[in-house]
Parts: structure tokens; C-alpha cells; sequence
């Protein structure tokens, strides 16, 4: 999901519905969701969300095959799609929000090109994603002022390339903190989890006085926003790859990325941090204040 307030404020499209049946959406896809379906919300500990809670539109280039769960088992529908491109996103539809996601043909095939052939993008891939942006959905339906507090709608991502990246110093003092997130998430031993996040918040403060209002604004945003989707997405996807699982997710926290996804691996460790904490977290979390605050408060620190 690109920022929420740029571009979702404000767009409200009706679906244009033309028939019911599975048409040319492929038996892989009907799996796809099937699968994703079945899934308990227990895998990713927020009870009260479930995938099945949202639609789920599957965009094949021409139409949008639209999944709705009800009684038990699912309805499809075919409609013009609400967005040409390929994108997996949440977004509001008629008063209501949904996950768009391109086929897992098209996705796979999309991811190839951008790697010149290298990625592996298959079923297990496009059943995190569809978690991770029906969990867009369900912060967008109960908590959309909270999440549109965190930053202002006038800031734009390129900030984070133009400055945040090209700040050497806190590219430096970044890499660092992500090297403790992911030693802390790999910590089994409390006291010594809480030595990682104290050296982790020294490091944040220097970091930040580096960095203008906007920025830190929007790395909040990122990490609150993007940080917990990713982590259910890492959630659904271990129950589905656990062999993969620490390569894919966890044994690279500690690398700096240009551009604003270094935030959701850090937002996810959080997430992870703070389920070796408190079991009650998800509970009450609001996304109304940062994880690390939660983390701090939880370790008395």
C-alpha cells in the first residue's frame, strides 16, 4: 500500500459488477484464495481480523474477479477493474474497502521482469500479500483518523530518497539500529534483548536530530503502517514456507534499503520484539503511538 493519504483520500469508485461466474480466473487464483481463506486468525494473533473479512479482487489485465466470503464459502463476480495496473493494494470501493492484487500469473511475471527473471513469486508469496493487504483493510476501516494522524497529507515519499538516504550519517546510525532489531528479534535471553533496545534508542535519538519534521513523520508512518502489515504478512508466510521463513523475513533486518521499504522490515522486528514481551499487545493497539514506545515501556527503559 503506496501512502494512504495520497492516494486515498478523497476516491470512492462503485463497482461496476457484469457477471457472476469464474470466467477466465484460473483455477490457481480460486486456490490462491481458498487457501488464504482457510488460514486462522491466530497465525498472525490480531483475533478479531480475518482475510475473509474483505473482499478480494484479482486483477488478470482485463477484468477484476472479485472473491466475497459469505456463509461459508465464497462468491465470485467479474467487473471492469478499478485500477489498469498492476498493484496490490487496499482500497475503498463503494463505502467499503477491498484488496486489489494482480493474478498470480501476472504478478509473478511482473516481479520477473523487475529482476530480470530472478524472483521467486508463487502461491505461498501471493497468500502473505493478500493478508498483508487485507490487514490495510482493517486499519483503514477501524482506524482510519489514527493512521491519517501520524503524518501530514502534504509530505511526499520522495523525501526519504532526496534525504533520509543521502544523509550519510543517518544511513550509518540506521543500519546500526537495524542490526540491533534483527539481534533483538534472534534474542531469546530478556536482559540481554533489553541491552539491544537501549543502545537502539540512544541511536534513535541521534538519528532523528538529523532529520526534519516530515521525515520523521513519514518514517512513523511507515513503520506503524507498513511495519505491522509486513509482520502479518511474515505471520501467514512462515505458517506457509516455515523452512523459508528466517531467509526471507528475518536474517535481513540488519540490511540498509533505499527507500521507504527499510521501514516495514523495521516495523515488523518491532512487531516480533514485542511479542517476546507481552502476549497482550495486539489487544489494544490502536496504532496511535509507535511500536518503539510500546517496546520501551514494556522493558522499562
Amino acid at each position: 500500500m503506496k501512502k494512504l493519504i495520497i492516494i486515498l483520500t478523497g476516491i470512492v469508485l462503485a463497482a461496476a459488477v457484469i457477471a457472476t461466474g469464474t470466467y477466465g480466473l484460473t483455477q490457481k487464483n480460486i486456490d490462491i484464495y481458498e487457501r488464504a481463506a482457510a488460514i486462522d486468525s491466530s497465525v498472525t494473533g490480531f483475533e478479531d481480523f480475518a482475510v475473509t473479512d474483505y473482499p478480494v479482487a484479482f486483477y488478470d489485465g482485463e477484468y477484476d474477479y472479485v472473491l466475497t466470503w459469505e456463509n461459508g464459502s465464497y462468491n465470485i463476480d467479474r467487473r471492469v477493474p478499478v485500477i489498469s495496473f498492476a498493484a496490490a493494494t487496499a482500497y475503498p470501493i463503494d463505502g467499503h474497502y477491498e484488496v486489489l492484487a494482480p493474478t498470480v500469473e501476472k504478478m509473478s511475471s511482473l516481479l520477473g521482469i523487475m529482476s530480470m527473471g530472478e524472483a521467486e513469486y508463487g502461491i505461498e508469496e501471493q497468500v502473505a500479500t493478500i493478508w498483508h493487504e487485507a490487514f490495510h483493510c482493517r486499519q483503514l476501516t477501524y482506524y482510519y483518523d489514527n493512521i491519517t494522524g501520524i503524518c501530514s497529507e502534504d509530505v511526499d515519499e520522495s523525501i526519504i530518497s532526496e534525504y533520509a538516504d543521502t544523509n550519510i550519517q543517518a544511513v550509518e546510525l540506521f543500519t546500526e539500529q537495524s542490526e540491533l532489531l534483527e539481534k533483538a528479534v534472534k534474542c531469546e535471553d530478556i536482559d540481554t534483548l533489553r541491552g539491544y533496545m537501549i543502545k537502539y534508542k540512544q541511536l534513535d535519538m541521534q538519528r532523528k536530530a538529523l532529520l526534519s519534521k516530515d521525515i520523521k513523520e513519514l518514517e512513523e508512518y511507515y513503520t506503524i503502517v507498513e511495519g505491522t502489515a509486513c509482520y502479518v504478512e511474515a505471520c501467514v508466510y512462515r505458517a506457509e514456507l516455515p523452512d523459508r521463513f528466517d531467509e526471507e523475513y528475518i536474517d535481513n533486518i540488519g540490511v540498509y534499503r533505499k527507500g521507504s521499504s527499510k521501514y516495514y522490515r523495521s516495523g515488523m522486528a518491532q512487531c516480533m520484539i514485542l511479542d517476546k514481551l507481552s502476549a497482550e499487545w495486539k489487544n489494544e493497539f490502536d496504532f496511535s503511538e509507535p511500536l518503539t514506545d510500546i517496546i520501551y515501556r514494556e522493558l522499562e527503559i
